[in-house]
């Protein structure tokens, strides 16, 4: 390989859908030199398909929600009708952008793909998540549009009492949007999406993947109804509760009510299911394959926002690594469990076996 395209590969390795012309730019070179360049890198190996992806990529996407997030935290039993002593904190969020993040800390490489406004709080959103390592190619800002913000409210146990959220914007990631990153979705190894997406754009997602492994947040039970009549296009689901029982129609309320759930998951497709079951646990299955129940790891709550977050973004992770579903799972459960004692959404990976 020649200096000229090692400088290149490097390039492309920091955005495999950078325009030739960018490139030569960089580099001070014409477009055609460019080109040719690319070509032998790609007649050598170090370069497959269109959109200059390269063939050792190993990467996430995740679409969702982006947002700020205001959380006020009450020091003492809430008393309603009157003013509460506490404190009130500002934080990067959404549970898209919280998942990106933290797959980013776990090391790998990681795309969100969101809408924020062309505001101060879109911009600080912005950076704040081009900082924490995530790539913001595909982080539309919007002129007109106000950034999402989520107000919540987190009471002395540490368990949020109600959010109110402002996410209208969230409908301006339409197909049409979502159609300028259709080769970084078809290439990724991994696809996660939360259920904060609209109707259309759910279905331009289910429909132009490719293939990829895609790993659903529900969200909240009322948004998890948005993917029922997409279950046989999901890989991996991980819902609580109420949001499998709202999906299933099956009451849950002992182990045994986990399993038929999991049993109708699969018959409607889903290749793995982690049922969180609040404090007591997860129980996970994959499809013909190992299923199983883990118990919930103790810890002081502090802040329960963000935790499933968390979570998922260890099942993706411990999917790019090639861990079995009984391993990830327990991974999972020690990042959530770090984040259950933080107030941050954000986790240290210096903290776990990433193996």
């Amino acid at each position: 390989m020649s200096n000229r395209e090692n400088q290149i590969l490097q390039i492309l390795k920091r955005d495999p859908f950078i325009q030739q012309q960018e490139i030569a730019d960089i580099l001070g070179i014409s477009r055609s030199c460019v080109a040719g360049h690319i070509m032998n890198l790609s007649k050598k190996g170090y370069i497959k398909g269109k959109g200059y992806i390269l063939a050792s990529d190993v990467y996430a996407v995740t679409i969702g929600a982006a947002n700020i997030d205001i959380t006020s935290y009450a020091f003492d039993k809430l008393v309603y009708n009157d003013s509460n002593p506490g404190k009130i904190i500002s934080t990067p969020g959404g549970v898209g952008r919280n998942i990106a993040q933290n797959i980013a800390a776990l090391k790998n490489e990681s795309y969100l793909i969101s809408v924020v406004g062309n505001d101060q709080q879109g911009k600080i959103l912005s950076e704040k998540t081009k900082l924490s390592g995530v790539n913001t190619k595909y982080l539309h800002k919007l002129d007109d549009e106000k950034t999402s913000i989520c107000n919540s409210f987190i009471d002395e146990n540490g368990k949020c009492i109600i959010s109110i959220n402002d996410m209208s914007i969230l409908d301006k990631l339409t197909p049409s949007l979502l159609s300028q990153s259709k080769k970084l979705i078809q290439s990724a190894s991994v696809l996660i999406i939360d259920c904060n997406l609209s109707h259309e754009s759910l279905e331009w997602i289910f429909l132009n993947s490719n293939n990829v492994p895609i790993f659903v947040d529900t969200v909240s039970t009322f948004k998890a109804s948005n993917i029922r009549h997409w279950l046989p296009y999901i890989h991996t689901l991980k819902p609580n509760r109420s949001e499998a029982e709202m999906l299933s129609g099956i009451k849950i309320e002992t182990l045994e009510d986990a399993v038929l759930a999991a049993s109708w998951f699969h018959q409607q497709g889903v290749q793995r299911i982690i049922l969180s079951m609040d404090a007591e646990g997860v129980y996970y299955s994959e499809l013909d394959n190992k299923s199983g129940y883990s118990r919930a790891l103790t810890n002081n709550v502090v802040n329960a926002n963000g935790a499933g977050d968390v979570m998922m973004a260890g099942l993706a992770h411990c999917w790019l690594a090639g861990m079995d579903l009984e391993d990830s799972v327990h991974f999972s459960q020690q990042c959530s469990a770090f984040t259950l004692s933080s107030e941050n959404i954000d986790i240290f990976p210096n903290k776990f076996n990433l193996r």
